[in-house]
């Protein structure tokens, strides 16, 4: 519940009973088509759309990453650096708070936390153990991360999304590229990439639709790539009739039919841990940080 609307929940992700029996289909292995820079990085657009949505981090300023989602220009759109429910509630019980560097926690001053920047046109996404002096006003959580959402800049029906990325290694990091509804309801969702740094070689991808009997229907794909040798595209390809996710412009997997109709916004984000260790076991001494998710770019198209 948020703000008295009863029809608000937050999002799960990812803890009911995965199902891969609604027209999914899977095409193994994937070559090998990890790119180490923005070089040689071309999109994998199918034919019939134009671009509605980017961000190839080309500008350098990080400060249109804020809680308002303010600043932004054309080429260098502003995210919103938290979920729309408040930075205090912490869903999957991660472990980590998502900040930005103007975030105060429960103090009166910036914590001094910059989990976002920028270079070579490279968004890094960096997830640290909070510093000792900082845990009480980081409410306690025992690290820090960063989250990117269009909520309040950009939102579509149907599309083709696509992220250039490299995820981080390590157990606890929880990486994800996914689409949420605008108005303030949950589900549908739409799982484009959810990572595992303690399962490199693995991704999940799927949807949470109350349309489907099983509400939830996804699939954990195992021995394609490995998520952190290099920048590989995550894709879906989302219509009326179907929903398509590809990785390196390959399908992996397919939802068809659907019931998810209705003006959903992007989001990136690192989190920590989980409430299920044999989802996403929590972070421990031998994980290293810090863990970086490297973005090289976030598109989004519409039908011509």
């Amino acid at each position: 519940m948020r703000n008295g609307d009863s029809n608000f929940q937050q999002p799960r992700r990812k803890f009911l009973q995965d199902s891969g029996a609604i027209a999914g289909s899977l095409l193994l292995p994937l070559a090998a088509c990890a790119q180490n820079s923005k070089e040689g990085s071309p999109s994998l657009v199918p034919p019939g759309y134009k671009l509605t949505f980017e961000d190839d981090f080309i500008d350098s300023d990080v400060s249109r990453i804020n809680e308002n989602a303010t600043g932004g220009k054309p080429g260098a759109p502003a995210w919103r650096s938290r979920y729309r429910h408040a930075r205090s509630e912490i869903i999957n019980s991660e472990k980590q708070i998502y900040v930005d560097a103007a975030y105060t926690g429960l103090g009166t001053e910036p914590l001094g936390i910059q989990p976002f920047s920028i270079a070579d046109g490279i968004l890094t996404i960096r997830a640290e153990r909070t510093p000792p002096a900082l845990v009480t006003k980081a409410l306690g959580k025992a690290y820090t991360s960063g989250c990117i959402t269009t909520e309040l800049t950009h939102w579509q029906t149907y599309g083709y999304f696509e992220m250039h990325a490299r995820l981080p290694r390590g157990k606890g990091f929880w990486p994800a590229f996914w689409l949420l509804p605008k108005r303030l309801t949950w589900p549908p969702e739409i799982d484009i990439l959810e990572g595992s740094g303690a399962k490199p070689r693995s991704i999940h991808v799927g949807l949470l639709d109350q349309s489907i009997k099983t509400a939830t229907t996804g699939i954990w794909v195992d021995d394609t790539i490995d998520t952190t040798d290099g920048f590989h595209t995550y894709a879906a390809e989302w219509t009326h009739e179907k929903i398509v996710f590809l990785v390196d412009g390959k399908q992996i997997f397919q939802v068809a039919p659907h019931g998810i109709h209705e003006d959903m916004y992007l989001l990136a984000n690192l989190a920590l841990g989980s409430k299920d260790a044999g989802w996403i076991p929590d972070p421990d001494d031998s994980t290293p940080f810090p863990g970086k998710f490297e973005i090289d770019y976030i598109r989004a198209y519409s039908k011509a």
